[in-house]
């Protein structure tokens, strides 16, 4: 768990849920949204992905 806090503290935010609403508002996408998505690439999720998907838009591009 101490690796994910020091990459949201790395990325300006104090927990895991501060990172989420920066990425939903930098990608107009709703915080509900983003949300979903995070739980649905794990506990673990890939910073990355989830970054690539909302700037799609929230879609998943092949």
């Amino acid at each position: 768990m101490g690796d994910l806090i020091l990459n949201y503290r790395a990325c300006g935010a104090e927990c895991r849920e501060d990172w989420l609403r920066m990425l939903a508002n930098e990608n107009g996408l709703p915080f509900g949204t983003v949300q979903r998505l995070a739980e649905e690439l794990g506990e673990r999720e890939d910073f990355g992905e989830l970054v690539h998907i909302c700037e799609c838009g929230g879609r998943v591009v092949q």
